[in-house]
């Protein structure tokens, strides 16, 4: 039987609607989801793999350093007013090296260098690194309080020993230049023939503690991060490609080969999500994201906050704090026991940088008030010094990162020494940094080329052919059936 041109045309119609369903909401989103998984996973071939190992764009890597304006009044106890200088600009660039791939774990380890270039032009007006500020000796007051808390009988000799190597300091304080603390490095004597300072300088020897470079005729070289800047990290990070399961990809399984670390207690030991430089896609608003840092040896689980957007892309923002180690079940492992947490918003990190340094929020933000009525001068600011990232949904993709972290030291107070004998037992913050990331034209667009546009086109076509393949069907249906009335009439 021989179907009117009418009916032809409406089967063809529901046929094209039946299809644009199908297409636009099962075998599309089924192909696309298929595509992300192979192209998300870290083997040798894929795009993301290759910007994984080598970011092909510079990192902001913004310092802020505190100026201490009453240094010869904290001595003495009194409140510290600091005034907060910068931002020191710094361009970094991170890659792996010695990338070794497991193809039966599906996993791939790699070590870490980081390099970084100063660009006076990008920082603070006028800022030049040239400016000397006063500061708590971070390797003096490190060392006073490392003893204080291990071997206190022996602050009597580390008195001594400062006294040899620092020539008779009057204060805890530091007087220097900015890029000689943060990169270029000041003398440490270890010439000195006394026994106080020659036992010392041969326990920093041994013993190598962050942030120091030994040099000819037994000087050292300290400062912050001269030390990491272009040296290749000896730990071996090893992570989960997402071959089998893109939904673990960079999933960080182990460290120098060891599954758990040994600083914390109970699961705070555990590496919990991704090395913070991929992320699973299919992100969800419902979602907890998780990264472990390895600066901090910590993970953290930022929450979602709201809907945002970026050069046109929709993005979900996720923030993070330090927390309250004391009253998160979570994070009490932190603790050196469960009673003996710092206050809220801090985190004494010293068993894993290696000196006694205390992390929070820059300017104490989401931390005890008292820390911050403790020293003049600060200002938190949720828009200036909060933890946020603009998560690609989709893909999963960092659009906009801005992570914060402040280092911070205790202004200890001992009677046995005598440059702590007045100080005020305060937190005192030393600096923060703010490590950024915002997505270029380029990586934007070849993002958009290669998701959202195919997602888009398919978006219209769908529709249309739904639409249209609707009105058709009931087109022809209407007019099929008004023929028979009128044929019965």
């Amino acid at each position: 039987m021989q179907l009117p041109k009418h009916l032809k045309i409406a089967a063809g119609s529901a046929g094209a609607a039946i299809f644009g369903v199908l297409f636009g909401w099962v075998i599309f989103p089924a192909i696309l989801k298929s595509q992300l998984k192979k192209e998300m996973a870290l083997t040798a071939k894929t795009d993301v793999r290759q910007m994984w190992q080598k970011i092909p764009f510079a990192l902001d890597f913004k310092v802020y350093l505190f100026n201490y304006t009453n240094a010869a009044e904290v001595q003495k106890g009194a409140i510290p007013i600091v005034q907060e200088v910068g931002p020191y600009y710094f361009e970094e660039w991170k890659e792996k090296v010695e990338v070794e791939d497991n193809d039966a774990e599906d996993t791939v380890n790699y070590k870490k260098v980081d390099v970084f270039y100063f660009k006076p032009e990008k920082s603070g007006p006028g800022l030049t690194g040239e400016e000397v500020i006063t500061m708590p000796h971070p390797f003096m007051l490190g060392m006073a309080t490392v003893v204080y808390r291990d071997k206190p009988a022996m602050l009597n000799m580390i008195g001594k020993a400062l006294n040899g190597i620092f020539d008779n300091p009057e204060d805890m304080f530091l007087r220097v230049k900015v890029l000689d603390v943060l990169f270029r490095g000041l003398t440490i004597n270890c010439a000195r023939t006394e026994f106080a300072p020659k036992a010392v300088c041969t326990a920093l020897k041994k013993e190598g503690p962050p942030g120091l470079i030994l040099e000819p005729n037994n000087q050292f070289r300290f400062s912050i991060f001269g030390a990491r800047n272009g040296t290749v990290d000896p730990k071996v990070i090893t992570v989960n490609r997402g071959k089998k399961n893109v939904m673990d990809v960079g999933q960080v399984l182990a460290v120098d080969g060891k599954d758990k670390q040994e600083l914390w207690r109970d699961h705070c030991n555990e590496y919990g999500g991704t090395d913070g430089t991929v992320f699973p896609p299919f992100l969800t608003e419902f979602d907890r994201l998780q990264s472990f840092s390895g600066d901090l040896c910590r993970s953290f689980k930022p929450w979602y906050q709201k809907k945002t957007s970026y050069r046109g892309i929709k993005t979900n923002r996720y923030v993070a704090n330090i927390g309250d180690l004391a009253n998160d079940p979570d994070l009490n492992c932190f603790c050196e026991a469960p009673d003996k947490c710092p206050l809220k918003g801090l985190m004494d990190v010293t068993k894993c940088v290696g000196a006694p340094m205390y992390v929070s929020m820059p300017h104490f933000l989401d931390s005890d008030p008292s820390l911050v009525q403790n020293c003049k001068g600060l200002n938190p600011d949720v828009n200036e010094h909060g933890i946020e990232i603009d998560f690609e949904p989709i893909s999963g993709t960092p659009m906009v990162a801005r992570q914060r972290v402040q280092f911070n030291m205790l202004l200890l107070n001992t009677d046995k020494l005598e440059l702590c004998k007045n100080m005020p037992n305060t937190y005192a913050p030393l600096f923060w940094v703010e490590e950024g990331l915002a997505l270029n034209k380029t990586f934007v667009n070849m993002l958009k080329h290669q998701l959202f546009w195919p997602k888009r086109a398919v978006g219209v076509i769908k529709w249309m052919l739904v639409s249209f393949g609707t009105l058709g069907a009931l087109a022809g249906a209407v007019f099929h059936f008004k023929g028979r009335v009128r044929a019965g009439a």
